[in-house]
């Protein structure tokens, strides 16, 4: 009994390994902005989870800090080609002038796809589309737009070298919480520090129609764990006028198999 227990173990462990020896290193789309081309493989399903906290002072005196804790991020890998995606956040308003004022409350669900268009050839990038709708459930809330928003972005990645690689996104959204539209863009430099340490470091902002645009720049490390198990942190600072003077987040992400 002893041997065939111990046959049946040394199989089983023989089967997870050749597995996971099929699949590439789990892929997330955090912490940066820009949104990798890379999709969940077919039949598997990854949960990105994170903490961000942004941190600004408007005038003297006042204080802001804005929270999202959690924001979750689910990707399942419909096909070859093609991935769906949901995600929700939850989010923490403060003000602080003499006393501190604060909301909580849920972001509008999203739900989208994302679709594979070329694969990396030459100078031809990586790349695939990302369709997204942001869909209002609570009423009276502070977070929650009074109209469902939607969100396309091009996502494009090349690979400079074995180390290095440059990631951009191109992208608008409308109905996100402001009037008209909203140009988006990201830049991001990836490198391969060690085995399992991965860093990066990005420039991205957003070009509201009717206000003053954002720019920021942000940085990273990313760490894996596991083949199917991934840990980040990042942190960064706002560039231009509005944008908030610091914002530190850290996360996890999981892919579980089919």
């Amino acid at each position: 009994m002893k041997i065939l227990l111990f046959t049946a173990i040394v199989c089983f462990m023989m089967n997870f390994q050749l597995l996971y020896s099929q699949v590439e290193d789990i892929s997330t789309d955090r912490p940066d902005q820009s949104e990798s081309p890379l999709l969940v493989p077919k039949g598997y399903f990854q949960m990105e989870a994170g903490f961000v906290s942004e941190n600004d002072k408007p005038s003297p005196g006042v204080k802001h800090n804005v929270l999202s804790a959690p924001s979750l991020l689910f990707r399942y890998g419909l096909s070859k080609n093609v991935e769906l995606r949901a995600g929700i956040e939850l989010i923490s308003n403060s003000v602080t002038v003499n006393t501190s004022v604060s909301q909580t409350g849920f972001g509008p669900f999203s739900a989208g796809t994302k679709i594979k268009l070329f694969t990396e050839k030459g100078s031809m990038p990586e790349a695939s589309f990302l369709f997204s709708v942001s869909i209002p459930f609570k009423k009276n809330s502070a977070f929650q737009s009074e109209y469902i928003g939607s969100e396309f972005r091009l996502l494009m990645t090349n690979t400079l070298s074995k180390r290095f690689s440059l990631s951009y996104n191109l992208g608008g959204e409308w109905g996100a919480g402001s009037p008209g539209a909203t140009g988006i863009y990201t830049l991001s430099l990836g490198a391969v520090v060690a085995k399992k340490l991965s860093a990066f470091a990005e420039l991205y902002g957003f070009l509201p129609e009717k206000s003053s645009p954002d720019h920021r720049f942000d940085a990273g490390l990313t760490y894996l764990i596991m083949k199917n198990i991934q840990a980040d942190v990042s942190a960064g600072a706002g560039i231009s006028e509005n944008s908030p003077d610091f914002f530190i987040g850290f996360g996890i992400s999981l892919r579980i198999p089919k």
